[in-house]
């Protein structure tokens, strides 16, 4: 069995609004805005910090564990444009955006999304932009932080 690759096997998009998160519509995330081609190959930053619960009991010698509240949060670096038209990660994204970002991995980013493919969903609201660091021979990012305001569904299929 083949490793799922990422290189160009990673589509993330922008919805604005999507009625079921368990089960979005194609034509819900084929209208939204796609961000993998304005996204650096290693700014797509999700994660999860997940609190613990102490469970200590009197009569054991031992402190068990169980898990405790998740945070998710997602960091995403994105590249300027210098075609106004184009740099639309920079025009759509700004504080106080909400919606939702759609990942779906495993499958060409250019294949349309259809019914019965699996994909993430998570909803939130977007911070501030972060112009980065200028490098030599580097293309201009920013950094864009995405506040997760519910539980993702990482087990979404599309409708």
């Amino acid at each position: 069995m083949a490793d799922m690759l990422n290189d160009g096997n990673i589509k993330v998009t922008y919805v604005a609004a999507i009625a079921n998160m368990a089960a979005p519509t194609a034509a819900e995330l084929n209208g939204g805005l796609d961000l993998e081609c304005l996204i650096t190959a290693d700014g797509l930053e999700p994660s999860v910090d997940e609190e613990k619960v102490s469970i200590a009991k009197l009569c054991e010698t031992m402190n068990a564990e169980a898990p405790g509240r998740a945070t998710y949060g997602l960091g995403l670096t994105m590249v300027r444009k210098d075609v106004p038209a184009e740099d639309v990660a920079w025009t759509t994204l700004l504080r106080g955006t909400s919606g939702y970002l759609v990942f779906r991995y495993g499958i060409d980013a250019d294949t349309a999304y259809a019914a019965l493919q699996d994909v993430q969903v998570w909803p939130g609201k977007f911070g501030e932009r972060r112009p980065q660091k200028p490098e030599a021979n580097g293309a201009t990012t920013f950094m864009s932080q995405f506040y997760v305001s519910a539980t993702p569904d990482m087990d979404a299929t599309v409708a």
